[in-house]
């Protein structure tokens, strides 16, 4: 009768390990498989502007259309919606969100514009009517019009179109290179 009973209890505790061998297996090929999940996933970041109107995102290697209209727009307020006392600082925002290899272009051509700004004591305003992005080659075209201010007096209104290029970088967009736009063409 003990050996019978003893017998009963080995069996019920060797399928009692069993039974946990097979929860432990069951576990670990779950952690296993949710870690490959999260190394696996490329993070969204949540970008808030100050002046949030739409949803932006930047995820893995793509970028909304949303985020890249606002970059743009913040972009060419920051070139063309300036003064000879605003040019410096509005110049040096700009440079903050420039690549490093456009850096110093992009610097040498904002000196030269803001000579030229201190020396015909030009301001301008510029009033976007049209922003269009393309998320596949980074670029933004921004139209609008562009009022010319010389030593306060209006001289001119013209429609100007500014191309911005960016590049992907990390969690969002960096300035790559700028053109048209250019306030003091004749």
């Amino acid at each position: 009768m003990k050996l019978e009973f003893l017998h009963q209890n080995i069996t019920r505790l060797l399928s009692e390990r069993n039974a946990f061998w097979a929860v432990i297996g069951f576990l670990a090929l779950s952690n296993i498989i949710l870690g490959v999940c999260i190394l696996s996933k490329s993070a969204r970041t949540i970008l808030v502007p100050p002046h949030v109107t739409k949803t932006m995102w930047v995820e893995g290697g793509e970028v909304s259309k949303e985020y890249m209209e606002e970059m743009g727009l913040h972009m060419s307020k920051l070139l063309l919606d300036v003064s000879p006392t605003s040019f410096p600082y509005n110049h040096e925002i700009l440079l903050k969100y420039a690549t490093p290899e456009a850096h110093g272009v992009l610097k040498k051509q904002l000196i030269k514009d803001g000579e030229q700004y201190t020396k015909l004591q030009l301001s301008t305003h510029f009033k976007p009517s049209q922003i269009t992005a393309n998320t596949q080659t980074l670029e933004v075209e921004v139209k609008g019009t562009l009022t010319s201010y010389v030593a306060g007096k209006q001289v001119r209104d013209s429609q100007e179109t500014l191309i911005l290029k960016f590049i992907h970088r990390g969690s969002g967009i960096l300035l790559e290179s700028v053109s048209g736009g250019n306030p003091h063409a004749s």
